[in-house]
């Protein structure tokens, strides 16, 4: 038994439910919902009542310490979310709760995973996301062996204050204090994790969204310069960057049945180049000019290779 993961699973389910209903739940109705997904999620959870309420009364405590999210009780036993003012936390845990479904349709115990088809391959590192969580939570600080993909492979030890766990491309990363420089790892070239009784100081002044605001993907250079961008595509292409774009500034300057035109400003990361040539078809780079001709250069290179 997981303890750490059984918690976070009730957790979710109770401020998935809390957050879909239109009028106040009763703890009567939290509890039995919680033993009715238990089949479902293959966590945990006593049979006696006032096992149960302790319980929900740990959960509903732990839930505004861990995500921020006020649970109000009205009268003895009735609880709702209290509404937060910050908007962007709310689109943040509404988008985790569509992947939450997700996950508890696709337990093994279940019907429906015999309809949903997921990715064949799980990514290599998710299985350190709980601990991780935990770390951060406690504030204890973690080691581990990490892969260097640039330098042939090698490993090397590192000792981290972990602050924050981000998500990118399908990939988990954790940013935080090493040697008091701020770091991001990918969980995927993590090995040998040990989580140490070394407590740390969380620095509030860490600003995440911030610092990957004018990039694409993973962390960019801060000496690295932002760019105005502007690209060019066909109506085709164009209808894909509409549904999923680039990146949060782009912008949509022509949208004819002849042309897709949008503007950008972000850093030109390597993550941002192989995402334009990952639609190369139609793209035209318009500026900046050093980012047409790394374009021309690096398709000029493949076709060579492949004539």
């Amino acid at each position: 038994m997981n303890v750490v993961s059984d918690a976070i699973k009730r957790q979710l389910l109770i401020i998935n439910k809390l957050e879909r209903a239109v009028t106040p739940v009763s703890a009567d109705d939290l509890m039995c919902f919680l033993a009715n997904m238990v089949w479902g999620m293959g966590f945990s959870y006593p049979e006696e009542r006032r096992s149960r309420i302790r319980l929900l009364q740990r959960d509903i405590k732990s839930i505004e310490a861990t995500f921020q999210i006020k649970i109000a009780r009205v009268g003895k036993s009735t609880y709702h979310i209290v509404e937060m003012s910050d908007d962007k936390w709310l689109v943040t845990y509404k988008r985790l709760f569509a992947d939450f479904d997700l996950l508890t349709a696709l337990h093994p115990d279940t019907n429906i995973n015999r309809h949903i088809i997921p990715e064949r391959s799980r990514n290599r590192g998710s299985e350190y996301l709980y601990d991780i969580l935990r770390s951060i939570k406690e504030r204890s600080v973690i080691e581990f062996d990490y892969v260097n993909y640039r330098n042939g492979g090698s490993e090397r030890h590192h000792v981290l204050a972990p602050h924050y766990l981000k998500e990118d491309q399908g990939l988990w990363y954790v940013v935080g204090y090493e040697n008091g420089k701020v770091i991001l790892f990918g969980l995927d070239r993590i090995k040998n994790l040990v989580l140490t009784d070394e407590e740390f100081e969380f620095d509030d002044s860490l600003n995440i969204e911030e610092n990957f605001k004018d990039s694409y993907g993973i962390w960019a250079d801060p000496a690295m310069p932002t760019e105005d961008i502007e690209l060019r595509y066909d109506a085709l292409d164009g209808s894909f960057l509409k549904a999923r774009p680039l990146h949060p500034s782009q912008k949509v300057l022509v949208d004819t049945p002849e042309e897709f035109r949008i503007s950008l400003r972000l850093k030109i990361t390597n993550d941002f180049v192989m995402a334009l040539l990952s639609r190369a078809r139609s793209l035209e780079v318009i500026r900046p000019l050093h980012l047409r001709e790394r374009i021309r250069t690096t398709l000029a290179s493949a076709l060579a290779r492949n004539s």
